[in-house]
């Protein structure tokens, strides 16, 4: 394989990586419905404890890389449900 073609193999990984991540947090914000307040602290360490626990088949990722970043997916998060949150309160006060 070319220099040429793993840089756009990594391109093509970067836009799915984008494509998830919004996914993601598109679902994040359907969890707010269901919930009295934004941020589940019990959840968020069983996500945390889940990656750590498949963290051993994927040799070449560092646990605390893939923890930080999943730490700061889970507090943007919070950020897009407050966010909507606040978007409704403004739509219903006249």
């Amino acid at each position: 394989m070319s220099l040429a073609q793993i840089r756009k193999n990594i391109d093509t990984i970067d836009g799915e990586i984008l494509s998830l991540l919004h996914r993601r947090l598109q679902l994040a914000l359907q969890t707010r419905s269901f919930k009295t307040r934004v941020g589940d602290p019990a959840r968020e360490r069983e996500i945390l404890d889940n990656l750590r626990k498949k963290m051993s088949g994927y040799p070449l990722l560092r646990t605390d890389l893939v923890l930080g970043l999943f730490k700061e997916i889970l507090k943007e998060s919070r950020r897009v449900q407050r966010r909507s949150r606040h978007e409704k309160k403004q739509e219903v006060q006249p």
